[in-house]
C-alpha cells in the first residue's frame, strides 16, 4: 500500500528545456521517447549533489537516504517522514513532474534523429559511437530524440512541498550547467540546457567541489573535485556551428584523454567499464553548452570515487590519483581550466 503524501505547502517550478544533442530516451521498444522517469533521476541525481554540499560532505547516508524518500518516494525505505511518523510503508513521491504534451500527439513524443558515428568504437574512445547501427548487418536499429525544431523541447514543470524549494532550484540550476541525460551521456549525448536558471560561475560550482583525495574515499559521485591546479572543469575555446560537429570534438578528445591512460596497469577502464556483468558509468563526463550567441562549446568535468567493491577492479587508490593526474594534464594542454576563463553557461 502506498502511503499518501502529507498535506504541505506546495511550490511549484516551470522551465522551457531543450537538447543541445540528440538524446537516447528509449521506451520498452528501445525507440527514442519522452518520459519523465529520466528527468526525475536527473533532479534526484544532482539533489544529492546539493544536499552533499549543504552538509559540508559529511554525509549520513541514512539520514540522507531518509530525505531524499520523503521527497522523491521510495518502495519501502524505513524511514521518518515529514511529520516524523516512522513506516515500513512504500512512500509516494512529493514530487510531481511534468512535460509538456507532445506537439504531435500522434507521435506520443517519438525520437526521429538517425546514428553518426564521429568515431569507431574501441577501448580508446570508450565508444564514442553510440552504437545505432546494428553490428551483425548494420542496419539502423535506434533512434534519438533530435534537437530539432519542436522535437528537442518540452516545458518541464515541477510541484513540489516549498520546504525543498532552494534544494530543487539548486539541483535544476546544477542540470543547466552540467546536466544530461540518456545513454551515453557520459559522453555529450542528451545535453540539456534549461532556462530560467542562475548561470553557475567557477565560484558557485567550486561550493560542490572537494579536494581530489577526499573524492577517491567515497564510492559514488557526492561532488565535483579540484586539484593542484584548481577546480577539475574544462572548457574549449573552440566553438561549433551544430551539435555533430562538437560530438566529433568531444570524441576525438575522449580518444586522446584514453590513449594517454594506455599504461601500465591499463587505467583506461578507471573511465567507466562494462565487463561480465559489473558496470560503472564515467566519472569524467561531457557537455556541449550554448553560448549567448547561439554557437556551441565543450564544457569537461570530473566527478571522481572510489570504484566500487561490488564491480570487482583492481584499481587501488594510488592507480585512481595516477588517473586523474594523467586525465588533468592532458585536458590542461588542450583545454582551459573554467575558473582561469570564466564558465559561459
Amino acid at each position: 500500500m502506498t502511503q499518501t503524501a502529507p498535506n504541505h505547502s506546495m511550490a511549484t517550478r516551470s522551465y522551457q528545456l531543450r537538447f543541445l544533442t540528440p538524446a537516447f530516451l528509449g521506451n520498452a521498444e528501445q525507440r527514442a521517447q519522452w518520459r519523465t522517469p529520466p528527468f526525475k533521476a536527473l533532479l534526484r541525481q544532482w539533489w544529492r549533489v546539493v544536499y552533499a554540499a549543504e552538509h559540508h560532505f559529511k554525509v549520513d547516508l541514512q539520514a540522507m537516504r531518509k530525505a531524499e524518500g520523503d521527497l522523491f518516494g521510495h518502495a519501502g525505505l524505513q524511514h521518518t517522514s515529514l511529520r516524523n511518523e516512522d513506516s515500513k510503508q512504500a512512500r509516494q513521491s512529493l514530487l510531481r513532474m511534468r512535460l509538456s504534451p507532445s506537439p504531435d500527439p500522434q507521435r506520443l513524443g517519438l525520437g526521429t534523429q538517425q546514428g553518426v558515428q564521429p568515431l569507431s568504437p574501441s577501448p580508446d574512445t570508450s565508444y564514442a559511437w553510440f552504437g545505432l547501427i546494428d553490428s551483425k548487418d548494420r542496419t539502423r536499429d535506434r533512434t534519438a530524440i533530435s534537437t530539432n525544431g519542436l522535437e528537442g523541447k518540452r516545458t518541464l514543470s515541477l510541484a513540489f512541498p516549498a520546504v525543498f524549494a532552494r534544494e530543487i532550484e539548486q539541483a535544476c540550476a546544477l542540470i543547466h550547467a552540467l546536466g544530461l541525460v540518456g545513454s551515453r551521456s557520459r559522453g555529450g549525448w542528451g545535453s540539456i540546457h534549461l532556462e530560467p536558471t542562475p548561470a553557475l560561475g567557477p565560484a558557485d560550482l567550486g561550493g560542490y567541489a572537494r579536494d581530489l583525495e577526499t573524492c577517491l574515499i567515497t564510492d559514488w559521485a557526492m561532488s565535483l573535485s579540484r586539484d593542484e591546479q584548481g577546480l577539475m572543469i574544462w572548457e574549449s575555446q573552440a566553438l561549433y556551428s551544430s551539435w555533430d560537429q562538437a560530438m566529433k570534438a568531444i570524441a576525438t578528445l575522449r580518444k586522446e584523454v584514453r590513449t594517454e591512460l594506455k599504461v601500465s596497469p591499463d587505467l583506461r577502464f578507471t573511465l567507466g567499464f562494462a565487463d561480465k556483468g559489473q558496470r560503472m558509468p564515467s566519472p569524467l563526463r561531457w557537455k556541449p553548452i550554448q553560448l549567448d550567441n547561439g554557437q556551441l562549446t565543450i564544457r569537461v568535468f570530473a566527478m571522481p570515487h572510489k570504484i566500487p567493491e561490488m564491480a570487482k577492479q583492481r584499481f587501488t587508490n594510488r592507480d585512481l590519483s595516477r588517473t586523474w593526474r594523467i586525465v588533468s594534464q592532458c585536458l590542461d594542454e588542450r583545454l582551459t581550466r573554467a575558473a582561469q576563463q570564466g564558465a559561459k553557461a
